[in-house]
């Protein structure tokens, strides 16, 4: 997939269009890691918060 992009972006090039954004190969996961810890309570899984969230009606209001 990282090739046919950069294939893309070089034909656009070509065209005599500027690319303002380079092709990196970070991934979105690991930007993301990390970014929401602490949000579960400890001692809880993200199912289980969830779930109680769910019953609580959170949303619903």
């Amino acid at each position: 997939m990282p090739i046919e992009l950069k294939e893309i972006i070089r034909f656009i090039k070509d065209l005599g269009y500027e690319v303002k954004t380079e092709v990196t190969g970070k991934s979105v996961v690991d930007e993301l890691l990390g970014a929401f810890e602490g949000v579960v309570p400890r001692g809880m899984t993200s199912t289980e918060y969830l779930k109680n969230l769910r019953e609580t009606g959170y949303g619903k209001y």
